[in-house]
C-alpha cells in the first residue's frame, strides 16, 4: 500500500494473509464477554446493565467519584457487525483519566435492523442517562464512537439538537462514517486488508434498505451543523473516509462550531486500536483533546 505510515506495515501485511469479507463480518458475530477477558480492572468496575432493551456495559471508577462526566461510546462495525466488549479496552484509560461514567450499547444492527434502529437506540441511551444523571452522580454526557459509532455520536447529537436535548457537553467521532453515496476517492481503496470500497457500500446498502430517501441522522454529512457542541476528531490519511472526514471538518467550521482536527499522515481506518506508536500517539492526544474540551467548558 503505497505510502503506508512504516509501523503499520507488518500489521497490513497480516491482514492480507487473513483478510475478512463483509459476508464473514455479517455472518459472525460472536463476541468474548467482558467476563472472559484479560482486563485491567485496577481502575474501574466493569458490569453489564440493560436500558430498555439494550444491552449496555458500563465502566466506573472504583474510587469514590461526584459529578462524573459520562462517555456513551458507540462501537463501530460499518453499522453491521461489533459489540460494546470489545470497546473495553480502549476505553479504560477514559475512566483512569477523567474518573469518567462510560456506557457502552449494544444498538442494533442491520441488515436485520436498518436504519433508525441504531440511532434509536442511541438516543434512547442518551435519554436514560440524562434522566438518571443523578444517580448516576454525573453532571455532562459526550457522545463519542469510531467510525459507525462515530456517525452514531453525530446523528444522536443531531437529534437531541433538534428536538430540544438533551444538552451534550461534547462530540468525539473519530473517522466517521459519514457519506452514504459513492465517491470517486472511495474507489482507490480495493485492498481486503483494510475497510475498503466494497466494504462501505455493502454496509451502507444494508443499513439504509428501508429508506427511500437518506435522512441526515443517517449520513451526517449531509445534516445542517449548525449549534452543535465542541468537537474532536481525528483520521489517517489513507482511511477511505479522509476526504468527507476533512470536508465535514471544514463545513462544521463554517457553521460556526468549536471544532478540533488532527490527520495522521500514512494510517488506515482504524489505525489507532494497534499497538504500535503512532496507534499510541493518537489515542495520547484524544485524551489531551477531551482533556482541553472540558476544561474549556469549564472556564
Amino acid at each position: 500500500m503505497k505510502g503506508l505510515h512504516p509501523q503499520l506495515t507488518k500489521i497490513y501485511e497480516q491482514n492480507l494473509q487473513q483478510p475478512r469479507t463483509f459476508e464473514q463480518l455479517t455472518a459472525n458475530r460472536a463476541f468474548t464477554h467482558f467476563s472472559q477477558q484479560p482486563l485491567d480492572r485496577t481502575h474501574c468496575t466493569i458490569e453489564e446493565m440493560m436500558i430498555g432493551d439494550i444491552r449496555t456495559i458500563c465502566l466506573k471508577p472504583k474510587q469514590p467519584y461526584k459529578n462524573a462526566t459520562c462517555f456513551i461510546w458507540f462501537h463501530g462495525g460499518g453499522m453491521v457487525f461489533g459489540n460494546p466488549d470489545d470497546s473495553i479496552t480502549y476505553l479504560l484509560d477514559f475512566v483512569k483519566q477523567f474518573q469518567a461514567v462510560i456506557l457502552i450499547p449494544q444498538y442494533r444492527l442491520a441488515p436485520e435492523h436498518p436504519y433508525p434502529a441504531a440511532v434509536d437506540d442511541g438516543y434512547a441511551t442518551l435519554l436514560w442517562v440524562h434522566e438518571h444523571a443523578q444517580e448516576l452522580n454525573i453532571n455532562q454526557i459526550i457522545l463519542s464512537g469510531g467510525s459507525a459509532g462515530g456517525n452514531l455520536a453525530l446523528a444522536v447529537s443531531l437529534k437531541a439538537r433538534d428536538f430540544g436535548g438533551p444538552t451534550i457537553a461534547a462530540i468525539l467521532p473519530l473517522y466517521p462514517m459519514l457519506d452514504w453515496q459513492v465517491r470517486p476517492f472511495h474507489e482507490r481503496f480495493t485492498s481486503v486488508a483494510i475497510w475498503n470500497h466494497e466494504k462501505n457500500q455493502k454496509s451502507w446498502r444494508a443499513y439504509l434498505k428501508k429508506c427511500d430517501t437518506v435522512p441526515a441522522y443517517a449520513s451526517p454529512f449531509y445534516a445542517k451543523l449548525n449549534n452543535l457542541p465542541p468537537i474532536y476528531t481525528f483520521i489517517g490519511t489513507l482511511d477511505l473516509f479522509y476526504e468527507e472526514v476533512c470536508e465535514f471538518v471544514e463545513k462544521l467550521k463554517q457553521a460556526q462550531n468549536t471544532v478540533y482536527f488532527d490527520c495522521y499522515e500514512g494510517c488506515f481506518h482504524g489505525f489507532d486500536l494497534e499497538n504500535v506508536p503512532i496507534a499510541q500517539q493518537a489515542k495520547k492526544q484524544l485524551l489531551t483533546m477531551t482533556r482541553k474540551i472540558l476544561n474549556e467548558s469549564i472556564s
